[in-house]
């Protein structure tokens, strides 16, 4: 009686075991989704930003190598969610945002023209849609403060790709008042994530140097976003994207540790 005991525990353990690796497997698998859904959703807005300032002839040599950038990053990233994703909403919305990377890829090799250019807007949106999608889907399944954190800080880096877009599209001739208003959007909803951020407890090396120069940077930065119907400052939004930009990408790194931890 005694043996048969052991052995019914030895198998609970087992399978317990088995239960939790599987369990971490899978919430391994949807972290890296979340990750390589967040890369698509700034390079969407990055793409076209990088595309629309090389065709206007202005920061040229830096807008190409975001551009190439860009594409190598939107392949990586699909090809990633490609290989790990197993159920079929993620998998038809990623087939989606690979058909419309390859149609994108297509009109990089072709001379500029007005009709591209609305294309590449179209092509990045729906990159856009297919990626929060699956973000909002994969966050809904494990949500926790640190990954909801990560988001956010993400979400400033596409906010301000998608103002720079809008900006550097309205030069090339597409003013219609739908792209003004998103791009004055992106301003606004940049601001109130930022005063969220603020309210983070950062530890103070981040909250001296990455925080405070945001908060610094942005009352001044966020007038040259809202000049858009003028578009006269198109290097200094340049320059100013990626300025913010970087320090950014600092508490990017900051709350992809802390998730890992």
């Amino acid at each position: 009686m005694r043996q048969v005991t052991t052995i019914k525990l030895f198998y609970i353990v087992v399978l317990s075991l088995l239960f939790s690796m599987s369990s971490l497997e899978a919430e391994n698998k949807s972290h890296k989704i979340i990750e390589n859904a967040e890369n698509i959703k700034i390079i969407s807005q990055s793409l076209a930003k990088n595309y629309f300032y090389i065709h206007q002839g202005i920061q040229i040599s830096s807008a190409k190598r975001g551009l190439k950038n860009d594409v190598m990053r939107m392949d990586k990233s699909i090809k990633n969610i490609q290989e790990i994703a197993k159920d079929k909403q993620t998998e038809d919305l990623i087939e989606f945002a690979s058909f419309s990377a390859e149609e994108l890829k297509e009109i990089l090799q072709e001379s500029y023209s007005p009709e591209n250019g609305g294309l590449i807007l179209d092509y990045t949106e729906s990159l856009l849609e297919s990626s929060d999608t699956i973000l909002k889907y994969h966050l809904a399944k494990n949500p926790n403060k640190e990954t909801e954190m990560l988001l956010m800080v993400v979400d400033m880096k596409y906010l301000l790709a998608r103002a720079a877009k809008y900006y550097i599209a309205f030069s090339a001739g597409f003013t219609d008042a739908v792209n003004v208003a998103q791009a004055n959007k992106a301003v606004d909803d940049f601001g109130l994530l930022l005063k969220k951020v603020q309210a983070y407890n950062y530890p103070k090396d981040v909250s001296k140097k990455v925080i405070r120069k945001l908060a610094r940077y942005w009352p001044s930065s966020q007038s040259f976003y809202r000049g858009i119907k003028k578009s006269e400052l198109p290097t200094i939004i340049f320059i100013s994207t990626k300025h913010m930009e970087r320090s950014i990408n600092k508490l990017i790194e900051y709350h992809e540790k802390k998730i890992t931890q």
